[in-house]
Formats: structure tokens, C-alpha cells, sequence
């Protein structure tokens, strides 16, 4: 083999080198999850309001299965914060089973800390 042979052979090894080195560095975007719970259980409305003690919030909405499967346990959770936007607490709310398609109210009480200035209800945990 000629000299010239060797360095075409060289560089064609280099190449595929840089190649595959840049080709494995790029981002093809983030790794896909769990399925998110946003969709599947719709919050469509909630509120709250101080009972006459004034030491209890009732918080109370409705969801809707946005699916076609049935959910046995359906957990939210409330996230009560005071002016400062400091967390004051999390609640557990459990919504228990939802239809196929259907829409649940749900209804708590939960203790009031007498600083709740804001709340923030998700969906936090789906069960079959």
C-alpha cells in the first residue's frame, strides 16, 4: 500500500470518527416520562370556605375521568400558602373512585391555619 493509500485511509477513519462523536452528542430532546396526571383527571372547578368556627376550611369542587378507564382512588392535594407565597401546608383530599368519563364532586375539611392566604389543588396520586 501506498503511502498516499494509507493517509486517504486515515482520514476516512477520522471522519467516521468526528461523525459518530457529534452524532452521539446530539439532544434529541428529554427522555419521555410517566404519563402526566393533568389530562386523565380534570379538576373542573373547587373552592373553599371557613365553616361558622372559623377553624376549618371546607374545600369542595368536582373532577372529570377524562378516559376511557376507570380510576379506583383518585388523590389531590391542596398546597395552602400565606401572603409571602410561604407553604403552610399540604392536604391530602381523597376523591375516591371515578367513572369512566365521569365527573365526581368531591368535598374536605381540612384545618385551618388562620394564615391561608392562597391554595393550589392538583392531582396528585391515580389508582386502578
Amino acid at each position: 500500500m501506498s503511502s498516499k493509500m494509507i493517509g486517504e485511509w486515515v482520514s476516512v477513519a477520522a471522519c467516521v470518527l468526528i461523525v459518530g462523536i457529534a452524532w452521539g452528542s446530539l439532544d434529541l430532546g428529554p427522555e419521555p416520562g410517566p404519563p402526566s396526571t393533568d389530562n386523565l383527571i380534570e379538576i373542573l372547578n373547587w373552592n373553599w370556605k371557613r365553616d361558622r368556627s372559623g377553624k376549618v376550611l371546607a374545600v369542595f369542587g368536582t373532577v372529570r375521568n377524562n378516559t376511557p378507564e376507570t380510576y379506583g382512588r383518585v388523590t389531590l392535594e391542596l398546597r395552602t400558602e400565606d401572603e409571602d407565597k410561604t407553604v403552610l401546608a399540604r392536604h391530602a383530599i381523597e376523591v375516591g373512585a371515578v367513572l369512566a368519563g365521569a365527573e365526581k364532586p368531591f368535598r374536605e375539611d381540612i384545618p385551618r391555619t388562620g394564615s391561608e392566604a392562597m391554595g393550589f389543588l392538583e392531582v396528585k396520586r391515580l389508582g386502578r
